[in-house]
């Protein structure tokens, strides 16, 4: 007769293995005694769990370190070509796939420019599926050798028996989006909120790294946030949690594109920006590439324009005041600005975004608080969206090691 092991006992080696994966993960190559101090697992069940894990080629031994009177120590750590991830930024303008190896280093990457009216599920699924194609082509790397693919949207992703997504400024109402991808493309899927991602990717690997408590701010054509709360990604309760760029700022203000009046997004958002420039110039707001309307008025602002300069100091004030809300709702330890327009104002505004914040936040709110700006770039969403992957990969790699070693 055939005995299977208890369920207790297979949820607790599960348990172990996510803890020695995790740690390996975002720690680093280490050897079993410094695992077993970090985890608190004996050294037993250190060797159980790591020795189907290099058989599985999972994990690999990366070199030794002297002992005290022993045999020198083996140093295990990730595999990097044990499997790939592909992560997927769906902007408004553009859609941009990058291929990572599980060490999370990039190897490739396709970037496509779209127009504004081209924003139709249909026409993003198309981009990502030749992407995926193009991305394989060029770096040799077999689909079957991907462990999936995250995507990073705008709006709200919806888990509700199925993943939805509801971007209203696209018309997308609910809109079944990874039952359409899965029928184009024959990897795991997985699919969240752009800034939620990014936020994954610099508190795991980034800006965010050795602290508990993160805020990732997203600054764009939209605004979004991604929330860290020790060390967990803060989701709501359905999965909305992170919506920041509409929280009203000015009460009856500008009209925002999700329909409300008044939000961070209508005055920080790169046609926010915009607006406030045209403002103060008197000018009416043109058609046309907003990346090179805001890279002129950054530009402007350094060469001594005194409408560009204030400009963005309304956009500091604005920033400064939406920040001061979060610091004062979650008390944060780091507040991490990101996105293309975070990016190019934020080396100039952040002085004055942060006497704004100071003024603004309650003093205890804002004691520890550190402002700065994302490690990834313009990369940040494609991480992120990559470490969707990772995510599911550290907390079911059964699967995995099923789907890849055979």
């Amino acid at each position: 007769m055939k005995f299977s092991a208890p369920k207790r006992t297979i949820e607790l080696r599960q348990t172990n293995r996510q803890a020695i994966l995790r740690l390996l993960m975002l720690g680093g190559p280490m050897s079993r005694l410094e695992l077993g101090q970090k985890t608190g697992l004996s050294m037993g069940t250190i060797t159980n769990v790591t020795g189907p894990l290099l058989e599985a080629g999972i994990l690999r031994e990366t070199g030794t370190e002297e002992s005290e009177g022993g045999r020198p120590r083996s140093i295990l750590g990730i595999n990097p070509l044990y499997g790939y991830l592909i992560g997927v930024d769906v902007g408004e303008n553009h859609i941009q796939l990058e291929l990572f190896n599980l060490s999370l280093e990039k190897l490739g990457t396709v970037r496509r420019r779209l127009h504004s009216q081209e924003n139709l599920p249909e026409v993003y699924i198309t981009e990502i599926a030749s992407g995926l194609d193009e991305l394989c082509a060029a770096t040799g790397v077999l689909q079957e050798k991907i462990l999936g693919m995250g995507i990073g949207v705008p709006g709200v992703v919806e888990h509700d028996g199925q993943v939805n997504v509801a971007a209203p400024m696209w018309a997308w109402n609910s809109i079944g989006f990874l039952a359409m991808i899965e029928r184009q493309i024959s990897l795991p899927v997985y699919i969240d909120n752009g800034a939620k991602a990014m936020a994954l990717a610099e508190f795991w690997f980034g800006a965010g790294r050795g602290a508990q408590d993160v805020v990732v701010a997203l600054i764009g054509t939209g605004i979004g946030a991604g929330v860290i709360t020790k060390g967990e990604l803060y989701r709501g309760a359905t999965n909305s949690a992170g919506e920041w760029g509409h929280t009203k700022i000015v009460l009856d203000g500008r009209p925002c594109r999700c329909g409300s009046q008044g939000c961070i997004e209508a005055y920080a958002g790169a046609p926010g920006i915009l607006a406030s420039l045209h403002e103060l110039n008197g000018t009416a707001m043109v058609d046309g590439e907003q990346f090179n309307q805001i890279t002129k008025l950054v530009e402007d602002c350094r060469n001594g324009d005194e409408d560009s300069r204030q400009a963005l100091q309304r956009t500091a004030r604005y920033l400064g005041a939406g920040i001061a809300n979060l610091a004062n709702l979650f008390n944060p330890e780091r507040v991490v600005l990101g996105g293309w327009v975070g990016l190019m104002i934020g080396e100039t505004i952040m002085p004055n975004l942060k006497e704004y914040v100071r003024q603004y936040a309650l003093p205890p709110s804002s004691a520890r608080l550190e402002i700065m700006l994302c490690q990834f770039g313009q990369d940040a969403i494609c991480t992120g969206a990559a470490c969707l992957v990772i995510e599911e990969f550290l907390s079911a790699n059964q699967k995995f090691s099923r789907r890849v070693a055979g």
